[in-house]
């Protein structure tokens, strides 16, 4: 964990906008409505936190928190801004950056992974130095970092710009990054929600690669169609035999979920305990599985039989 404090209020300087540097503006997430809020604060009530820079050399002021705070200065045609000041190199610079942040909850994990993907790429620190340097275990490091790797450029710089909640990064995500720029022209020219999004991968995933193009061009009518199809068939048996049927259903589609995770998961990312917890979980799975279908057998009697 960083130890470097920040300057004292006393210490709190008058900083020209222009000399406020944003090299790590790339590490941060757009939020329209976010900045219109600190706007309007501004406007009413004018600067009230100092912003945080780190003077990675003299006069050379990199802004660590503040970034909102500094597009409303820009907006507002201000001159200056109250910042303080930290010493830092460009690494721990970044990991200032995160921390400053944890403080006030303003970080989400897509930021944090941004951070540390750059850490680990563009500064060649390994996994074990950048847990240590952020006081985090190296499984939350590698899982950040396989955040990143495993999501499209498109899909980066559509979450960085803000035009795309950073909810879809997790469906997103759930795709190979060969498949995922087809889904985000699908969400963007169909105007898709994030649970939309859901159930549209859920339905790439269960679905041969050969109706994906189908699935892609019109997926809200076939969603929709899906839903009706499966209410209309479990419509024409008794309660017992829909409410056993749904339960069956959900439970299909959550097998192939798992095992399209199973097998798109890097599991090097994970320690050696969490790995045999896994495998324990699976087990569990599938003996549930074997009793359900063992339990089904007993009841229901061969085909072979009721035609007798």
């Amino acid at each position: 964990m960083l130890t470097t404090p920040l300057t004292s209020a006393a210490d709190t300087i008058e900083l020209p906008l222009a000399s406020i540097g944003e090299r790590f503006s790339t590490l941060r997430i757009v939020n329209p409505a976010a900045d219109n809020a600190i706007l309007r604060s501004m406007e009413r009530y004018g600067q009230i936190m100092p912003v945080v820079v780190s003077e990675i050399a003299d006069n050379d002021y990199q802004l660590l928190d503040g970034f909102k705070r500094l597009r409303g200065a820009g907006v507002l045609r201000m001159k200056t801004l109250k910042g303080r000041i930290m010493r830092l190199n460009i690494r721990a610079g970044k990991a200032a950056l995160v921390q400053l942040n944890w403080v006030g909850k303003s970080i989400n994990s897509m930021e944090e992974a941004l951070v540390v993907h750059s850490l680990f790429h563009e500064d060649s620190l390994s996994q074990v130095e950048i847990a240590t340097l952020l006081g985090r275990h190296k499984s939350w490091v590698c899982r950040r970092i396989a955040l990143i790797d495993r999501l499209c450029d498109e899909g980066q710089e559509q979450i960085q710009l803000g035009l795309l909640p950073i909810s879809m990064s997790r469906e997103l995500v759930k795709l190979p990054r060969g498949n995922q720029e087809a889904l985000l022209e699908a969400i963007t020219r169909c105007h898709l929600s994030c649970r939309e999004t859901g159930k549209l991968v859920e339905e790439l995933q269960n679905r041969p690669e050969r109706e994906h193009r189908d699935l892609l061009r019109r997926p809200r009518e076939i969603l929709r169609q899906d839903d009706h199809l499966d209410l209309t068939a479990s419509n024409l048996f008794s309660p017992l035999v829909r409410t056993i049927h749904c339960k069956l259903l959900c439970l299909e589609r959550q097998c192939l979920s798992a095992s399209f995770t199973v097998q798109t998961t890097e599991f090097g990312q994970f320690e050696e305990e969490e790995e045999r917890f896994l495998h324990t979980c699976c087990r569990e799975a599938l003996r549930t599985l074997e009793q359900t279908v063992k339990a089904f057998r007993q009841n229901v009697p061969p085909e072979s039989e009721t035609e007798r």
